[in-house]
């Protein structure tokens, strides 16, 4: 089937809904009257070509633009931002095409890109300010507390494809970084409150600047309320979190910049949990919480010795604690990075950098979840280099760098991560950009030292006819490696004053994945081999059947990410994405569960609308389309958020709207770890008022 049948195939399962004819008629209405009103304000406050423009640090770690980046680059604006309507992060990031966003209940997300979604998708590295929100317990993110004042947010820059050249290992399918405000771009005073069936939830904000000198503070406190059960009955995955911090920014004029900012925030996490013992009834479904308490400090240092020459420093301390139905977690960590840019000659820009990071765990395990040993430290050092050469008469950049790395926890002394990038000029408004990069993920503690218990099936079972319950449980290996991927990308973009388009395709080669192997059922406690001393089932309380994490597993991948963007009037703008991802073979004859490739949808097709009926009126309506799960036998579905918004001054300004509209009660997403019942995510309506003084 080719992309274009595929499209006609979404157009005609989109025509179905009347919700999506109504949005359309709508559109059209609103065009019309808009038109008669004549021209307003510019809608998104940049222009095509001031897109293309867009200063982007992410990808090599220097300001560059982001027209002729050579990777898949995607930035959400302040704009889109404020006018999605969107309350999380992870919501913000249903704009990118090539993100894997689903929603498991009222405060967890799996989010990833490229395939190999979960709760803790460890293919995934976020960034906020430089800071990594990357846990080494089980991988990935805890999404619950990477929550900050949403409204000071800069930017979003999202890399999909390795970036581990520059960020290390984990940047394996792709980097987010959340860049925050300068202090002096929040000055004054900001009180928003929003609510709804979702919850209520507010943000106090003062900044003040004298001279070359700035600083904001702020606080947050939230009341998110849960979601309902496949039964539709309200459960206790809400969220209670209270959080406060800052940013000083001081800027001298002989050319040194200082940042320093921090946060810190406690509350609660609930959750529709599944209980687990060796006693009557085995496995109930509970209402549980997670005490979640956290707090880190970052200071960033900058210099510009001179036109061609800059040096930064970083250093952060990161400090969290979980104290969950399951086990408790302690992890305090401590960076610091040095980075150094200078050109050489004339068609040579090279930055080299080092990094040293420490993590100490604390754990304390339950029969559900535990680690051996309960403690433990990572330590990791790196280097990176990268050279960005002008060829071709400047019409051509390319980048050749590589990532050197050593921790505590990978199987080999050095990683090498290398990648090589090549953008071109095609034509007169088009750059055509190629790239292969390789990248690792090392494992996680809990693939190391971790033991989970997915289900506790009660004696005398067809099957397993035993007279104590059988307790299947995913057990980590000291011995596991880190994880390999080889990738190659070509992209294309293309821009006028109207019209802005941008394409990637992509292919991985995933080698040494994570799977699981059977080992022998075990009597618990004795730790006795059932097969060879039967009689030990005489004292056991139940018995174990292990399946061992190793790597054992390997697969292909592709797709296909596009991005739109239409300006169709000053007053008017049309942004689209669609998203292919496709698994082009895997390996056979081991359990794979822990690799979740099947756990990312075939499809995705977003559409914005957003419009500036007048001065002061705003109204925006996205539509997204996300395909079925076949691994989770989650059916596809159809949402829109809309958002209408008043500013009868200034200062002042009064939204509502609602959340994924269209769709219902419905689910999208169940957590790998088989801990969670399945919940359905519920439509919601929302007031937001926001005003500065």
């Amino acid at each position: 089937m080719s992309i274009f049948d595929i499209a006609g195939c979404l157009v005609h399962r989109f025509s179905s809904f009347p919700g999506f004819v109504a949005a359309i008629m709508l559109l059209g209405a609103a065009s019309a009257h808009a038109e008669s009103m004549g021209d307003a304000d510019d809608l998104a406050n940049l222009s095509l070509e001031e897109l293309l423009a867009t200063e982007i640090t992410t990808l090599s770690r220097k300001a560059e633009n982001l027209g002729g980046a050579p990777a898949a680059v995607f930035v959400i604006s302040q704009s889109d931002i404020r006018r999605s309507g969107a309350r999380s992060i992870p919501e913000l990031l249903r704009i990118v095409p090539g993100m894997q966003v689903a929603q498991i209940d009222g405060n967890k997300w799996a989010v990833t890109a490229r395939g190999a979604n979960g709760r803790f998708a460890n293919k995934l590295l976020v960034l906020m300010d430089g800071r990594t929100l990357y846990t080494p317990m089980l991988g990935g993110v805890y999404w619950d507390v990477q929550d900050t004042d949403i409204a000071a947010i800069e930017r979003i820059e999202v890399i999909r494809g390795p970036g581990a050249t520059m960020w290390g290992s984990n940047a394996v399918n792709g980097v987010v970084n959340i860049i925050t405000k300068h202090a002096a771009d929040t000055q004054g005073g900001n009180l928003s409150v929003s609510g709804g069936q979702g919850g209520v939830e507010s943000v106090l904000r003062f900044g003040a600047t004298n001279d070359d000198f700035a600083y904001r503070a702020f606080a947050k406190v939230l009341d998110r309320d849960g979601n309902v059960s496949l039964a539709g009955d309200d459960i206790g995955d809400d969220t209670d979190m209270v959080r406060f911090g800052g940013r000083i920014d001081w800027d001298r004029k002989n050319g040194d910049e200082l940042t320093v900012s921090g946060e810190a925030y406690a509350g609660t996490s609930g959750e529709y949990r599944i209980s687990r013992s060796v006693t009557p009834p085995y496995e109930v479904i509970n209402e549980r919480e997670t005490d979640v308490s956290g707090v880190f400090a970052l200071a960033r240092w900058s210099r510009n010795i001179d036109d061609d020459s800059q040096i930064e420093a970083r250093v952060y301390f990161d400090s969290y604690d979980r104290e969950a139905p399951t086990y408790d977690e302690k992890i305090a960590t401590i960076d610091f990075d040095v980075q150094h840019r200078f050109r050489l000659g004339d068609r040579h820009d090279l930055v080299w950098g080092v990094n040293f990071r420490r993590s100490d765990s604390q754990t304390e395990g339950t029969f559900e979840i535990s680690l051996d040993p309960a403690d433990r430290t990572q330590n990791l050092v790196s280097a990176f280099i990268q050279d960005d050469i002008s060829v071709f008469g400047d019409k051509a950049r390319l980048m050749i760098g590589s990532k050197f790395e050593n921790n505590n926890l990978s199987d080999r002394n050095i990683e090498v991560e290398p990648s090589v990038r090549l953008a071109t000029d095609f034509g007169e408004n088009g750059t055509i950009w190629v790239a292969a990069s390789h990248a690792v993920r090392m494992p996680s503690r809990g693939e190391l030292d971790g033991r989970v218990v997915s289900a506790v099936l009660p004696p005398g079972q067809p099957s397993f006819p035993l007279p104590v319950p059988l307790v299947p449980t995913a057990n980590g290996d000291g011995s596991m490696k880190s994880e390999e991927v080889t990738t190659y990308e070509l992209g294309y973009r293309m821009r006028n004053d109207a019209l802005f388009v941008d394409v990637a395709l992509f292919y991985n080669d995933f080698d040494d994945l994570r799977s699981l192997t059977p080992a022998a059922p075990i009597c618990a406690p004795s730790g006795d081999i059932l097969q060879i001393n039967p009689a030990c089932l005489a004292t056991a309380t139940h018995v174990e059947a292990p399946l061992i994490i190793q790597n054992d597993f390997r697969t292909e991948t592709a797709g296909v990410e596009l991005a739109v963007s239409r300006q169709v009037s000053e007053w008017w703008r049309l942004q689209g994405g669609y998203t292919y991802f496709h698994i082009v073979n895997e390996s056979a004859g081991v359990l794979a569960g822990l690799a979740v490739q099947e756990d990312s949808p075939d499809h995705q097709v977003s559409l914005r609308s957003s419009m500036d009926l007048r001065q002061n009126f705003e109204l925006d309506i996205w539509l997204r389309w996300v395909d079925d799960l076949e691994g989770q036998q989650i059916d596809a579905y159809t949402a829109m958020d809309l958002r209408f918004a008043w500013s009868p001054k200034p200062a002042l300004m009064i939204a509502a709207g609602g959340r994924n509209l269209l769709a219902g009660d419905h689910m999208e997403f169940m957590s790998e770890l088989v801990d969670l019942a399945p919940v359905q995510i519920e439509p919601e309506a929302y007031i937001d008022i926001r005003w500065s003084f």
